[in-house]
């Protein structure tokens, strides 16, 4: 099975692509989608997700639900940004499961409140990885998530 997941954010979207195949994962690709510098950052992020879409055909895509303990512009410029991976997903009948930051932790690390450098050096000590970055970290705890939930 082939899985995308995204962390979503209105400045930097995360990204993995993996393979799963007998409860093992094998990261494909990873990366950032920077939406800062961008003049028209939603219709850049749609066109990015179509190209990934395309390219790697996933089976299902993850996605991080939003933390609501954020203003309420933050919050809805990721609105914003989710809505765009959810109409790319929809655009191309693939789907979409979500997961709450609280469960990507408790799944990563085994604490619901850990920090993002704790996630990130979980990420690389169980996967092997050299990650420095934490949005693409985040992108791979979420699927760790999904194969944790899978497996139970």
């Amino acid at each position: 099975m082939r899985l995308l997941s995204f962390d979503p954010s209105s400045s930097k979207t995360g990204y993995a692509v993996a393979d799963l195949e007998d409860d093992r994962l094998s990261i494909l690709e990873t990366g950032i989608l920077d939406l800062k510098k961008k003049r028209e950052p939603l219709l850049y992020l749609y066109k990015e997700l179509n190209r990934l879409l395309e390219k790697f055909k996933p089976d299902k895509v993850l996605l991080e639900t939003p933390f609501y303990s954020i203003n309420a512009q933050t919050l809805i410029k990721l609105g914003e940004v989710r809505g765009v991976v959810l109409l790319a997903c929809q655009t191309f009948n693939i789907e979409v499961e979500e997961f709450t930051p609280a469960e990507v932790k408790i799944c990563i690390t085994g604490y619901g409140r850990a920090s993002k450098e704790e996630v990130l050096n979980m990420v690389n000590s169980l996967y092997k990885l050299n990650l420095d970055s934490y949005d693409i970290a985040d992108a791979v705890a979420i699927l760790h998530t999904y194969i944790m939930q899978v497996k139970v």
